[in-house]
């Protein structure tokens, strides 16, 4: 069999940077990936909705000219995904040589027809089409039998089994090749696009590499593996591979080289790789968004996040539907209580003291004097949110998500004379031992910021006439990573989703100064307009 390796790092990866590499950036890493002998390098999407020159998001193939090397032994193309990033076919200047020479065209199970029809007018126009239907494991094989034969028909370059949700064991990688290698005509290349949700893009690249065939077969990958979610296929694992195993053929080093000049600073700022959330979605054949949703929640332990994704109709699995696993988070979180007697408790202890609320940034260590100077100058009574520590006279702990009950729970004993307030959600089967207190009642109805911790106890606070509120330790988002005075509460967050939430709840306590007195103690990204 002839191997092929296919690069794909400034379109897959660009799922995790928005696209964001200059133009010298680009130009490097192709001229690197051309020097390291891979066969077809992917430069980017062909989109109309292309704005920024500085991304690898083109809005023409002559866009694409400008930053190819001069000379070029590898095949160069583009992708063009329907129904996402599309580019329709008729705006495509005739391919004249001079820029990519094949496209790379996606689409799902209801847009074969359009798809079909889009492949041959970018055909007539001179450019490889390479087919890639999104979801092969959800092809049944009658159905992909059908296609075949549709592709049969168009005689594309390529045709693609695509691992969209990273969940296709090996078996079930190769029942699928056999099923289209003896029954596609044998100049139609075949093509493999695995994701890692599983850590089996690699292995599945080698079962492939291994049949039997007079096909000539395409591996995509990215280096480092960079793509959304789990990430790819890695580029210089394959290259390793198939030199010492097939063929030498390619420079490794050079593939290092763009690791080391270009992905390892994103790296830092970015994650993406195998998690057990992407695990989960990838086991339950879910599309990994919806793992990364609850994820960025940073409320939620594996086995919430897996009875969450069992939730998922099969109709809704493949497409992500943000608005649905709102809901079913919503659904899962909600836990309707009456709460009025701790309501009621809470407010009696609360009578005629100041509150101090500490959150867990690293302004507690840095201003811990000034912080304890105010505890013994005001005496008041203090309250943390979602941890513990004994270093501070803490009068209730306040807990509202799983994954802290479960990082702090050995640490409460409901005999302790620091009283614990759980969130109805939280609190099943802890009721009589803590106080308990309505989750629906405190959150808030902005979907980003509905169950930050912070605020559902200024909501609490406020329900229970508290007026004058201090609060230390609410530090806000910083930097990707050592945002807390304890690495043990530091979890891995999408950097943009955090920074528009964050924005989020500085407008919430804004709105919630105009109806209590709050006083920030220290230095806090959400004191601006309070």
């Amino acid at each position: 069999m002839s191997i092929k390796i296919l690069d794909c790092t400034l379109r897959d990866g660009g799922y995790i940077n928005d696209w964001k590499f200059d133009r010298k950036t680009i130009q490097s890493i192709l001229d690197k990936l051309e020097h390291a002998n891979i066969d077809i390098i992917e430069c980017g999407f062909l989109t109309g909705m292309a704005q920024d020159r500085e991304c690898s998001l083109f809005s023409s193939t002559h866009e694409i000219e400008e930053v190819l090397p001069e000379r070029h032994r590898a095949m160069y193309v583009a992708m063009i995904a329907i129904g996402e990033k599309e580019l329709h076919p008729s705006r495509l200047f005739p391919c004249d040589g001079k820029s990519i020479e094949g496209i790379r065209l996606t689409f799902h199970k209801e847009e074969i027809e359009q798809a079909i029809s889009w492949a041959g007018i970018i055909m007539e126009k001179g450019y490889k089409v390479f087919m890639q239907p999104v979801g092969t494991v959800f092809y049944s094989d009658m159905e992909l039998l059908s296609l075949v034969e549709k592709m049969n028909g168009l005689k594309p370059y390529a045709f693609y089994i695509v691992d969209t949700l990273g969940s296709m064991y090996r078996n079930e990688v190769s029942h699928r090749y056999y099923i289209i290698d003896e029954n596609m005509s044998p100049e139609i290349h075949l093509g493999f696009h695995g994701h890692n949700n599983l850590q089996l893009a690699f292995s599945n690249a080698q079962v492939l590499g291994k049949i039997q065939s007079k096909r000539t077969l395409i591996l995509d990958s990215s280096v480092y593996g960079m793509g959304r979610g789990a990430g790819n296929l890695p580029t210089e694992l394959i290259t390793q591979y198939i030199n010492k195993n097939i063929q030498s053929q390619y420079d490794v080093a050079m593939i290092m080289d763009i690791y080391d000049e270009y992905i390892s600073p994103i790296r830092k700022e970015y994650e993406w790789g195998y998690t057990v959330p992407y695990h989960i979605a990838a086991s339950n054949v879910c599309h990994p968004n919806y793992a990364a949703y609850l994820i960025n929640k940073q409320t939620l332990t594996m086995k919430d996040i897996e009875k969450i994704i069992k939730s998922i109709p099969e109709k809704d699995k493949m497409i992500f539907d943000r608005n649905l696993i709102r809901g079913l988070y919503s659904q899962y979180q909600s836990k309707k209580i009456d709460d009025s007697a701790a309501v009621g408790e809470i407010a009696n202890r609360l009578r005629g003291r100041k509150v101090l609320l500490l959150a867990p940034g690293k302004s507690l260590l840095s201003d811990y004097k000034k912080i304890m100077d105010f505890i013994d100058r005001e005496d008041p009574y203090v309250i943390s949110v979602n941890f513990t520590d004994a270093r501070y006279r803490i009068d209730a702990y306040f807990i509202s998500n799983h994954k802290r009950m479960d990082t702090i729970g050995q640490d409460i004993r409901p005999e302790d004379q620091t009283r614990t307030i759980l969130t109805s959600n939280v609190a099943e089967g802890k009721e009589g031992e803590f106080l308990s207190v309505d989750y629906d009642r405190y959150t808030n109805s902005d979907d980003m910021v509905s169950d930050n911790a912070g605020l559902m106890l200024l909501n609490l606070l406020r329900q229970c006439g508290a007026d004058d509120v201090t609060l230390a330790g609410f530090d806000g988002y910083r930097s990707h990573s050592g945002n807390y005075y304890s690495r043990d509460l530091d979890f891995e967050v999408n950097k943009a989703e955090m920074l528009e939430k964050q924005e989020r709840i500085r407008r919430q306590i804004k709105e919630l100064a105009k109806t209590m007195q709050l006083t920030f103690l220290t230095a806090s990204v959400y004191e601006q307009g309070v």
